[in-house]
């Protein structure tokens, strides 16, 4: 990884490859309902509709670059800190097992911590 001035990379159309850019006080999360209420969102990553152990990649979606990469739990959640919520994602879960396409969510702005 290179490290291109900010200046310098605005100025070539590039984003810098420095880690800050994406830093921020928000949060990308798959998290299970809090209540048994059908109609609360449920962002748990899923096989075949059921919560599992699976790879999250956040990209950043206007270049594509991967911010961010985690597992999720065995019942599915999983959780990504520390980004900016002024930048809109691109989150895809990937079934390893190779038994299921991938699942894609666009345009996602992070949560900010309350």
């Amino acid at each position: 990884m290179t490290w291109t001035p900010q200046q310098t990379a605005a100025r070539y159309g590039a984003y810098s490859s420095s880690g800050q850019y994406w830093a921020g006080p928000g949060y990308l999360a798959g998290e299970a309902p809090k209540t048994n209420d059908p109609s609360e969102p449920d962002g748990r990553f899923r096989i075949l509709n059921q919560p599992a152990r699976g790879r999250v990649m956040v990209l950043e979606r206007g270049s594509g670059l991967c911010v961010a990469s985690t597992m999720s739990k065995d019942d599915g959640t999983w959780r990504v800190d520390r980004l900016n919520p002024a930048i809109r994602f691109t989150v895809i879960g990937f079934d390893d097992r190779g038994l299921q396409n991938a699942a894609i969510q666009d345009w996602i702005a992070p949560a900010v911590r309350e």
